[in-house]
């Protein structure tokens, strides 16, 4: 090879390097850029071989990973399983009951564990809250009051959201059980007050109503339902209920369970004694725990007597 085909291997060796440094620095930027021009300019060939190779690796795992993120984005959006980001492992095994918390810490720690509790889970810890509004330290209680009210209008929104839906289309029976879903979750929660709560239960026990019209396989929905009116003191329904329940579930031991607590809380001391004698004779389908309550109504009858 002579000097001629020399000095033009060098100039077209200086052009790539220079080439790949001015395309590097829009992607890398100058200090990358300054390194892998070093490499390449003195090892010709391989340098440029080893940056592009590496460049197609990298593109391939990024490829790789991005279809991993957007598997995850899809599970989470669909909710096919829970999936939580993030999560801070110490605190999660140091973690504490709310009332522990509240009555041993300083109001420092009150504070902190609170607003750790508020950004984790609203809706698990409103006994916790409830507390913490007696709380003496005035910050803590402050925030445990914004974080109840905050709590109930959640709830008045998604109600109203189920309810439109609900009234949308009354015949869709999947609408109409979100709808009575939302209203016992709310009445269970202990957000509402008397008013609210006796006018949610009037609610709940109208859509039972006619989710019992639409499916009476449902045992659930029976005791729910009977459970609503006793509270409502409507027994008249309540007893109307139970002998729809018998029908529908002659060898099930729920009727007789309803029917017991119907005459209990109404105060129908005969109609008990009848109701519990005939649930004793029963052969079939008593399970261990009705099996505790007819021997707490003995030992209670034998404690009087």
């Amino acid at each position: 090879m002579n000097s001629s085909q020399i000095s033009i291997l060098i100039i077209l060796h200086i052009l790539i390097c220079l080439s790949y440094f001015v395309l590097n620095i829009r992607f890398r930027g100058l200090q990358d850029s300054f390194y892998k021009l070093a490499v390449i300019f003195f090892l010709p060939v391989a340098g440029v071989l080893f940056f592009i190779v590496s460049a197609i690796l990298a593109a391939a795992r990024s490829k790789s990973d991005s279809m991993v993120d957007s598997y995850l984005k899809y599970i989470k959006e669909h909710k096919h399983i829970y999936y939580e980001e993030d999560i801070d492992f110490e605190k999660e095994i140091n973690i504490i009951p709310m009332a522990d918390s509240l009555e041993f810490s300083d109001n420092k720690n009150k504070r902190a564990y609170l607003i750790y509790i508020l950004k984790k889970d609203f809706l698990r810890h409103i006994k916790g809250l409830q507390k913490a509004i007696k709380s003496r330290d005035t910050e803590t209680s402050h925030y445990a009051a914004s974080a109840l009210m905050e709590i109930k209008k959640q709830f008045e929104v998604i109600i109203a959201n189920v309810s439109e839906k609900y009234e949308r289309d009354k015949e869709n029976v999947i609408a109409v059980e979100e709808y009575a879903n939302t209203l016992k979750k709310y009445l269970k929660s202990g957000l509402p007050d008397k008013m609210d709560y006796d006018s949610c239960l009037q609610k709940y026990s109208a859509i039972l109503t006619e989710l019992l019209l639409k499916n009476k396989t449902n045992e659930l929905y029976f005791t729910e339902k009977i459970n609503c009116d006793i509270e409502l003191l409507d027994s008249e329904s309540a007893l109307q209920y139970c002998d729809i329940f018998f029908s529908n579930f002659p060898n099930s031991e729920k009727p007789y369970l309803s029917l017991l607590k119907l005459y209990y809380m109404s105060g129908e001391e005969e109609l008990f004694k009848k109701v519990l004698r005939s649930f004793k004779k029963r052969k079939t389908g008593i399970t261990d725990y009705s099996e505790s309550i007819i021997k707490f109504w003995e030992d209670q009858r034998s404690d009087v007597c």
